[in-house]
């Protein structure tokens, strides 16, 4: 192959890159409340994992279950203190390579919905935040606020995980439709729309203005008045225990047109040490999951595939709860990943939809 067959090859090879990328959008349509993808109508019924729960080796077995489950979105959470275990000290590989993770969700055929922090909660230790932040005392410090000492911990690590991101995005060839800001932080006391507004503009400032950022918060009206901000499209979690009417009209006091979406439909729950493990009926979960269905409503299965809680990883509720090691979470995927009952039923169910 001589010198000019090879310039046109490369030159024929980026047009085409470029007229690829420029094909793929998602936005908000707020006329029709829906997601669109790449000009046509999108509906994500996902399901959570978060690979930190799941050795590596295994990742594609429970990416490719939950891909014959009848998903095609997954929703994961970043855990912080994974990638930060000391000030200024980074990892990304190994079990923390969260971006091959990425890669292999979207080869199986996902989109992914990010939830990157810097507070995630997850009943993962210190919700995800890095023990060396309190190092000084509670005193000089506070977390999940506009803060100092505490944002600037967040400038320098958004600073390096943030560009890494960048590629994975929708628009630029990745897996990524959609970005959480903060998590359920209207739960939280500080109230503090300075902070959330910091996030918010890190995030634009990485990501760009045509990023869909949004917001995740249970159903109360005081709770989605702290945890929304604006720019951020408004979201709500809830289980069987909630009207999927009730839940959705207060999402729609803050999202007044736009996709119903519920970032957490709990098919289990977080078990504590000493307590039974918990179960939450499929039947129940199959009803309300229709109900959500029939509304139109994009709906995320937390958690999907649960797993482990590895090491000392494990979180606690107030005033101290500790959960256990295992994450099985009375998921539709157990924690070894054995097809259940209930796995069965919710893949009917979508296949019907």
């Amino acid at each position: 192959m001589n010198l000019i067959t090879k310039i046109l090859l490369s030159f024929l090879a980026s047009i085409l890159i470029e007229f690829s990328l420029s094909d793929r959008s998602f936005y908000i349509d707020y006329d029709n409340d829906t997601f669109v993808k790449d000009s046509k109508p999108f509906r994500y019924i996902s399901g959570s994992i978060h690979p930190y729960r799941v050795p590596k080796q295994l990742w594609e077995d429970r990416l490719r279950k939950m891909w014959t489950g009848g998903l095609n979105a997954i929703q994961i959470y970043i855990f912080w203190n994974e990638h930060e275990p000391q000030p200024g000290v980074y990892d990304f590989e190994g079990q923390n390579n969260i971006f091959e993770f990425l890669e292999l969700a979207q080869k199986i055929g996902f989109v992914v919905v990010l939830r990157p922090g810097p507070y995630v909660c997850a009943e993962h230790d210190y919700g995800g935040l890095p023990w060396w932040l309190l190092a000084n005392g509670t005193e000089t410090i506070i977390p999940r606020s506009s803060e100092e000492n505490y944002m600037n911990a967040v400038r320098r690590y958004f600073g390096v995980l943030l560009p890494k991101l960048t590629p994975y995005l929708y628009k630029n060839g990745g897996p990524i439709i959609t970005v959480q800001v903060e998590n359920e932080y209207g739960s939280y006391y500080t109230c503090d729309k300075k902070y959330t507004g910091e996030l918010r503009d890190l995030f634009k400032l990485y990501f760009g203005n045509d990023t869909i950022l949004f917001t995740t918060d249970p159903p109360r009206v005081l709770g989605l008045t702290c945890g929304t901000v604006d720019g951020a499209y408004a979201t709500v979690d809830f289980g069987v225990s909630i009207s999927p009417d009730d839940a959705f009209e207060k999402q729609r006091k803050f999202s007044k047109s736009g996709p119903l979406v519920n970032s957490e439909f709990y098919p289990g729950w977080l078990d504590f040490w000493g307590t039974p493990h918990q179960k939450v009926p499929t039947d129940q979960i199959l009803k309300s999951f229709h109900k959500q269905l029939d509304m139109g409503a994009n709906v995320n299965f937390y958690m999907y595939f649960g797993g482990t809680n590895f090491g000392f990883s494990n979180g606690a509720d107030p005033p101290y709860l500790a959960e256990p090691t295992s994450y099985d979470y009375d998921a539709p995927l157990s924690e070894p990943a054995d097809i259940t009952n209930k796995y069965l039923a919710i893949r009917d169910s979508i296949s019907k939809a």
